[in-house]
């Protein structure tokens, strides 16, 4: 059990002492933070419009650096009940409890407990200040931050709408045994948990499962949203052709539940990548697949959890070359999350289905994960993780061979083709780079010649101009 598997009223289901060690002992996280007994409503406040513009959470008083201080003496408890309303705009939802606890003095006490909702829409303290949680830290965003924030928030409120020609019955009986299971729950307060998760909500007297609870739980979440699926591609060569030249060897679409999707996509990933043998944990040779298996798993996984739901007609794609994995998803990089910091910054599109995927063991923090992927392809000895943004989509190409990595990654979106034909021949001329480029003459001359200052390639001819000239991968690298 951990913070992201628990709200107030689950804590009150356990005992006494398990629910202050489980508050004291667990690691502050993208769901948890600890306050001390003297901190002020307005600290508080900042904490609360933090865990509201991001994914919601929980903020604890009277635990602090590992000791159960207690609150009792603090004499603040009404000012805390307050800080929504004094110091939040527009006031935060939130529920407050307290529990009994026993202080370090041994003197029957209390603790508080704040539980935050996600906001609909971006909240701010009475200065006007945006914050945002992001991992452990409370992040405070810059004035084009809290706009591009404000842009954004309106999609993560999507996986919270209630489905109205959905039920309960239409949720997997097994799949919300197993999920109120891991977040320690008792089966009987099942609706009680779906509802507090943002999975479930009541319509009219009648409750229905959410958008996160039809995608996370779903017998057929397909049926209700036909772009919520999966695609498996296997490519012969290391380029995408069509028509006559169609390449497709394999082709299998996935539908289910999302941690249904992401299994059966291990599965298929593990029988198709060529394998290697890699030293592994405790300094032991073992066999893995090329690209490491985190690093194509956590792609996938990402791909899930932020993805645009509300874009339909498109589903995520996976797309296995004869060097590199592709990995695409609709939609473009949630709230503030970029293409330069998506290795550090955290925004989740669709934090109910991030949560509940975090409480079935499935997607990490964004920003430690991807952080990962870079780590491992070095590990590996393989190129970085190739982030691209389009219009409507966000892919990641992940590379089986480091010279047609460093190759691919001077030239511009597109040029697989190229990498493929210069890899497999050894050599080029500048009319081939420019028809597999689709460029100018000029234009592919321009792109050869940065790979040549970057020592990649090297002309061979009596001039760049002479007409039996080519250019060659360079050796030595």
């Amino acid at each position: 059990m951990n913070t992201r598997d628990i709200d107030v009223q689950e804590l009150k289901l356990l005992s006494e002492k398990r629910r202050i060690t489980f508050l004291r002992d667990q690691k502050e996280d993208q769901w948890l933070d600890r306050k001390s007994a003297k901190v002020s409503a307005l600290k508080i406040a900042n904490a609360m419009v933090g865990f509201a513009n991001a994914e919601g959470g929980i903020i604890v008083i009277g635990i602090h650096d590992g000791k159960i201080e207690g609150i009792k003496s603090a004499g603040k408890g009404n000012d805390w009940r307050q800080a929504s309303l004094d110091f939040t705009i527009p006031p935060v939802r939130h529920k407050f409890e307290y529990i009994e606890c026993i202080n370090e003095a041994g003197e029957k006490d209390e603790i508080a407990i704040i539980e935050v909702e996600a906001g609909e829409r971006v909240h701010t303290n009475q200065r006007g200040e945006t914050f945002l949680r992001v991992g452990d830290e409370n992040r405070k965003l810059n004035p084009r931050e809290a706009l591009e924030l404000m842009y954004d928030k309106g999609e993560s409120t999507y996986d919270g709408t209630p489905i109205k020609d959905a039920a309960l019955d239409d949720l997997d009986g097994e799949l919300i045994k197993l999920y109120i299971k891991n977040v320690g729950a008792d089966e009987k307060h099942a609706t009680t948990v779906l509802k507090a998760r943002g999975l479930a909500k009541e319509v009219g007297g009648e409750v229905k499962p959410t958008i996160a609870g039809m995608l996370t739980l779903g017998k057929n979440p397909h049926m209700f949203l036909p772009q919520a699926t999966l695609r498996v591609l296997v490519y012969k060569g290391s380029s995408r052709e069509t028509g006559s030249r169609a390449n497709v060897i394999y082709d299998r679409r996935i539908e289910g539940p999302l941690s249904y999707q992401i299994e059966q996509a291990r599965s298929e990933l593990q029988k198709i990548l060529p394998r290697a043998i890699r030293l592994g944990s405790e300094s032991r040779f073992g066999e893995s697949t090329l690209v490491p298996e985190y690093v194509w798993i956590e792609a996938i996984v990402n791909a899930a959890i932020h993805r645009s739901y509300s874009i339909g007609g498109d589903h995520t794609r996976i797309e296995i070359f004869d060097d590199r994995i592709e990995v695409k998803s609709p939609g473009r990089l949630p709230g503030l999350v970029r293409l330069e910091n998506i290795r550090s910054t955290r925004f989740a599109r669709n934090p109910r289905v991030a949560r509940a995927l975090s409480d079935i063991r499935y997607g990490r923090e964004l920003g430690e994960g991807v952080n990962r992927m870079f780590e491992e392809m070095g590990i590996a000895g393989l190129p970085d993780p190739i982030y691209t943004q389009g219009s409507a989509f966000v892919q990641v190409v992940l590379l089986e061979d480091p010279l047609a990595g460093r190759i691919l990654r001077h030239l511009p979106p597109g040029s697989e083709r190229f990498v493929e034909f210069i890899s497999r021949e050894g050599r080029i001329t500048t009319n081939e780079a420019a028809s597999l480029l689709g460029v100018t003459r000029p234009t592919a001359r321009k792109h050869l010649h940065g790979l040549a200052e970057k020592k990649l390639i090297e002309h061979i001819g009596t001039s760049v101009m002479d007409p039996r000239g080519y250019w060659k991968i360079k050796t030595g690298n």
